[in-house]
């Protein structure tokens, strides 16, 4: 990424055959052999290491592109039907989280109903 420019006035750009979210190259040349790792192309254009793309959309819980915040297809990224449990498992450990995160004041309200109730 360059964040910096000549003039002194920051920007933003990407240079091209680079992965925008670990900022390696696409295609790696050693000598007479190609490292060439697994790309997916996003429908805005911009292409990254398939691995990267989809920890950011699973891991990180964003559905955009990581560089110019257009929305991501994830029935495309994930066609594969065994694929989805994933982001499925993913959703109901969110659910989790938020349940032990929230707890003592769903308990507080739940206390709070039933003494007004009268049901303690």
């Amino acid at each position: 990424f360059k964040y910096y420019s000549e003039t002194g006035l920051p920007k933003r750009s990407l240079e091209s055959n680079t992965c925008a979210v670990c900022a390696n190259p696409i295609l790696v040349q050693n000598n007479e052999q190609a490292l060439i790792e697994e790309t997916y192309k996003l429908q805005c254009g911009h292409t990254f290491h398939e691995f990267c793309i989809r920890g950011w959309c699973i891991v990180g819980k964003k559905q955009t592109c990581p560089y110019c915040k257009e929305k991501v297809d994830l029935k495309r990224l994930f066609p594969n039907p065994w694929e989805k449990p994933h982001v499925l498992y993913g959703n109901l450990l969110d659910w989790i989280r938020y349940l032990v995160a929230w707890q003592p004041l769903i308990l507080l309200i739940v206390q709070g109903v039933n003494y007004v109730l009268g049901l303690e």
